[in-house]
């Protein structure tokens, strides 16, 4: 049977998320799965989350999340020479790229099957402004060094997180859509609140994940107040000590409009949650898509984001939401225009939506 040999240390459950969407499309293709990883993954709260129920092998070879390039390719080849390896998938392969050209040809030199390998790149800028300098730069490189390492025949296919307005398939770097996936919806948000214990008469405002200060949620509940929005605060994830220090600082008037869930969600749980709410507001400068945004946007609850020109395209091309500038009056009118909207009402969208599918397909090139 041929194998198909993924390579992902980072334990980060979004990362195990894309990790598994890519084994299941293999699996259905008739390979055997195998993941090389670091050591404690299969402990790992992100793994028993995304990975207990995958169709995968998963094996513990590296000591840390970032391992060195030589490190990562002793393994894939000692690999390659115990089975029938004919793919190779490098599922963080940011750092791979910069020196992989260099080593891989001489790391694969005497194996009787060269693989197909391919190569995941999770910071690379789809789409850049024309001004931005930056952006371009880091763009520009990476696609050189992409063909730079294909010319070498160690490299066959390069793909990258794309926004979900992003239907273009990419020359060098093929565009992978971040998957919109929720196992709850909001057409049963009624019965969610039963179940979670959440106050069925009151408007719910959800911001989700790992809620540090990046998340700004103390802006959002301050531009609720000063608009006089009559609302909970949901916090749901791991909350940053800043923001429990925030939180324990509130007046217990206000502290009655703030709800907690802290620590890590499992998927199923934090996909109910995000499905209970009326609002998701994604306050953030992180310029890529939101998984949190794509468990909104399946779930059929509105987002308003604030602070990246990515999730703004997203939501002109989904209709998924309201725009907002990173101040407390532009964040509490869109809010608003959100609670304010008639029961019922469903938005435009001008793009199907993106399916994990979809997303492996355009990974593994099948």
């Amino acid at each position: 049977m041929p194998t198909t040999l993924l390579i992902e240390p980072d334990l980060t459950g979004h990362r195990f998320q894309a990790v598994a969407h890519v084994a299941q499309r293999a699996h259905d293709a008739g390979d055997r799965v195998v993941l090389l990883t670091s050591r404690g993954a299969s402990t790992s709260e992100a793994f028993t989350v995304y990975l207990s129920d995958a169709p995968i092998e998963a094996t513990e070879v590296y000591d840390e999340i970032h391992p060195p390039t030589a490190v990562m390719l002793e393994a894939i080849v000692d690999r390659c020479r115990e089975g029938d390896v004919e793919t190779i998938v490098v599922m963080d392969a940011d750092q791979s790229l910069k020196r992989w050209w260099l080593l891989a040809p001489r790391a694969f030199r005497g194996l009787s099957k060269r693989p197909r390998v391919i190569f995941f790149l999770t910071r690379y800028p789809a789409r850049v402004p024309l001004l931005d300098r930056t952006q371009w730069k880091l763009r520009i490189t990476k696609s050189v060094l992409s063909v730079v390492t294909m010319s070498t025949r160690t490299l066959h296919r390069v793909a990258g997180f794309a926004g979900r307005d992003d239907m273009h398939k990419g020359w060098v770097v093929r565009r992978a859509r971040d998957p919109e996936v929720c196992g709850a919806h909001s057409r049963d948000r009624t019965a969610l609140r039963a179940e979670l214990e959440l106050p069925a008469d009151r408007k719910l405002v959800g911001i989700f994940g790992l809620i540090s200060e990046r998340k700004n949620a103390k802006l959002v509940f301050e531009a609720m107040e000063s608009a006089g929005i009559d609302a909970d605060l949901l916090l749901a994830g791991s909350i940053q000590p800043e923001v429990k220090a925030w939180i324990e600082s509130l007046t217990p008037e206000q502290r009655q409009h703030v709800i907690t869930f802290d620590g890590f969600l499992d998927n199923a749980l934090l996909d109910k949650l995000v499905a209970a709410v009326d609002v998701a507001p994604i306050a953030l400068t992180n310029n890529g898509p939101s998984g949190i945004m794509g468990k909104a946007l399946a779930a059929d609850v509105p987002v308003v984001s604030a602070g990246s020109r990515v999730r703004a395209r997203e939501l002109a091309a989904t209709g998924g939401g309201e725009l907002a500038d990173l101040e407390p009056a532009s964040l509490a009118a869109a809010i608003r225009r959100v609670l304010d909207r008639p029961t019922g009402s469903s938005p435009t969208r001008n793009v199907p939506p993106a399916t994990a599918d979809e997303f492996a397909r355009v990974v593994l090139g099948r």
